[in-house]
């Protein structure tokens, strides 16, 4: 071996020898374990249809003999909406949507959908494998009629999801600023059907869709200089969950189920769908307060006041003929007068167009013919007598 390559290899022994020291394996005694991101609370996965199902518990709600009790089967994707890297693109878990659903109600609820635990358990009982109580052995009892049956049931699927229905976008660019915003709509739908489980007769249908639409809004800065160049960009993107607008489409679908189906006044708790429900509470209890105080800025201005003697003795009244204020004595009196210048105006009016012959008495010698006229042209104007 030449003086060379003994040189060269004593060097990488000493490079090597010099990293394994300055290299520390890690202890596995103490282990350091880093603190995982938890990120927002965990709050119900409510909709703004989840208020109304809520509303309908104390009509449809209980669990008495004579209440309707509902089972899940199987509400499947018919989309066939499918990819190789992403897999199926809407949920499969609609009927546990519609079991949600329907346990906002209130409604008694029978297991369909899931019952192999229960068929496993009841086979184990029939091979008296299953005791309730360990200490004394004994095993379940297998009794008739101890499952109580469903009265209706629920079954369909996810129908459509339609994808970009409708798009546009607006795009402008002024010197070194530009600014971008792009909208898409979107679809889902279902198709739900209530059976009735003992004659298999389809009681009920309902076929619902929900747009979804996303937005995206986007800005940027870019220039270039002698000395560097500047580009800072800013967007945002939202788009409403598809898998929560199936979720919101089974809840409408099921509220109008049980309220066609038990004949209810679905007016009340439909006003509940919405964003803002506080809101829109502060403005139904605020129409009423509005509505009495416009009523009291049309009240009438009070008469103005008589004296005593006048309230005994004179009272005023409108003649509904001729709109005179008319002032009397007392109201017997105001109602002779009425009748006798009613039929003075009728004979004066006879007058106007030729001589009554019949009732020459009757005539008012007080008003004449000109009079007369000018009452035709310009109307009755009021007089105080």
């Amino acid at each position: 071996m030449s003086r060379n390559s003994m040189f060269k290899l004593a060097f990488i022994a000493g490079v090597a020898a010099t990293a394994s020291a300055c290299t520390t394996l890690p202890s596995f005694n103490e282990a350091e374990y880093v603190s995982a991101f938890d990120g927002a609370s965990v709050v119900e996965n409510k909709t703004r249809y989840s208020r109304a199902l809520e509303c309908l518990k104390p009509m449809v709600g209980g669990n008495g003999p004579a209440a309707k009790r509902f089972a899940v089967g199987r509400v499947s994707d018919f989309t066939g909406k499918e990819d190789l890297v992403n897999g199926k693109r809407i949920t499969q878990g609609a009927a546990l949507m519609v079991i949600s659903a329907l346990a906002k109600t209130g409604v008694p609820i029978v297991e369909r959908f899931d019952t192999s635990i229960a068929d496993m358990e009841l086979k184990y009982s029939d091979n008296k494998l299953i005791t309730d109580s360990p200490e004394n052995k004994a095993h379940r009892q297998i009794f008739s009629g101890s499952l109580p049956g469903s009265d209706y049931h629920i079954v369909g699927g996810i129908t459509e999801v339609n994808y970009n229905i409708k798009s546009g976008s607006l795009e402008s660019s002024i010197r070194f600023i530009g600014a971008a915003a792009r909208y898409f709509v979107m679809n889902v739908a279902i198709d739900l059907r209530v059976v009735n489980t003992k004659t298999l007769e389809v009681v009920n249908t309902q076929s619902l869709q929900k747009q979804i639409i996303g937005t995206e809004l986007n800005g940027g800065y870019f220039r270039l200089f002698s000395d560097g160049l500047v580009d800072v960009n800013a967007a945002e993107r939202t788009q409403e969950p598809i898998q929560k607008g199936v979720r919101m489409v089974i809840e409408q679908a099921v509220f109008n189920m049980l309220t066609e189906m038990n004949n209810l006044p679905s007016q009340n708790c439909a006003l509940l769908v919405s964003n803002n429900p506080e809101k829109q509470q502060q403005t139904a209890a605020a129409a009423p307060t509005k509505v009495r105080s416009t009523n009291k800025a049309i009240e009438l201005t009070p008469p103005p006041s008589l004296s005593e003697t006048q309230q005994n003795n004179d009272s005023v009244l409108i003649d509904p003929y001729t709109g005179e204020i008319i002032k009397q004595n007392n109201a017997n009196e105001a109602s002779a007068s009425n009748t006798t210048q009613s039929q003075s105006e009728v004979t004066e009016l006879k007058g106007l167009f030729g001589t009554n012959a019949a009732a020459p008495e009757q005539q008012a010698p007080s008003n004449t013919t000109r009079e007369m006229q000018e009452k035709l042209l310009w109307g009755s104007r009021p007089q105080i007598r």
